[in-house]
């Protein structure tokens, strides 16, 4: 059986002398990335069996790098080249890893070294989501909540979002267009998603607001893929829009639990 071996490493040279030596081995195929990002593009899009991350990685902080690893793919077998010394770094001390490959080492060990981290267990524990909240069963609630901020705001629209579905909405705009912009608040929020993975951090918060010629889009996350997005035509003060949203969120989310 083939095994899948990423090294994530911008020094092209040693990543090109491990590449090297990993396809010695017969059963092993090898790739490299050369940034986090690739790191990130590349596991997402093929199945590997361990992980390599050099911990001086420039375009990203390494040690996030591999937390996001950790956390979004659990089955995934990591190990880390330290900036110094074999072992693994006190800061990643609470991360689940399979060891450490210090820099430089004798290629002749490597085939030994590579064997015993494929042989080390992995963290096969699934990843634990929160379910949805019992959104459907407050609609009417939410609705007049929504209402009333498209009254005091003097919004076009308020609409309610979980992940592509619209919920409910309220205000003056027609249906297709509510729906269009249901799609805009989803791309906005896969975006941020996608940019803090990239980053090695966690979503904690989604926030924005788009300004067009007329009109105003602004959008606050009430727990994970559930937004609230107003949408106000003329010089509306955009702090007044915030309070007033955030207030409304505030309800909702005792509301929907």
């Amino acid at each position: 059986m083939t095994r899948r071996i990423l090294i994530v490493d911008a020094n092209e040279a040693f990543a090109t002398m491990l590449r090297q030596g990993l396809e010695e081995m017969e059963d092993v195929e090898a790739s490299v990335a050369a940034t986090g990002r690739e790191a990130l593009r590349a596991v997402a899009a093929t199945e590997y069996d361990l992980v390599i991350v050099d911990l001086d990685l420039p375009d990203v902080e390494p040690t996030l790098l591999v937390r996001t690893l950790r956390r979004e793919h659990p089955p995934l077998k990591l190990a880390v080249i330290p900036l110094v010394g074999e072992e693994v770094p006190s800061e990643l001390a609470d991360v689940e890893l399979q060891g450490a490959l210090p820099k430089p080492f004798f290629l002749p060990e490597l085939p030994g070294r590579i064997r015993a981290l494929l042989a080390e267990p992995a963290d096969v524990r699934p990843v634990v989501r929160r379910p949805a909240p019992p959104v459907q069963e407050q609609i009417p609630q939410v609705a007049r909540l929504m209402s009333r901020l498209a009254q005091e705001v003097g919004a076009e629209a308020v609409l309610l979002t979980q992940g592509e579905t619209l919920l409910a909405h309220a205000g003056r705009l027609p249906e297709e267009e509510v729906a269009v912009l249901a799609s805009v608040v989803c791309d906005s929020w896969r975006t941020s998603a996608r940019v803090a993975q990239i980053l090695g951090k966690e979503q904690l918060r989604f926030e924005q607001s788009i300004e067009g010629a007329e009109h105003l889009l602004y959008s606050l996350a009430l727990s994970d893929d559930l937004i609230l997005s107003v949408v106000v035509r003329g010089k509306v003060p955009l702090g007044m829009i915030r309070h007033r949203s955030k207030e409304t969120a505030e309800v909702i989310r005792g509301l929907v639990g």
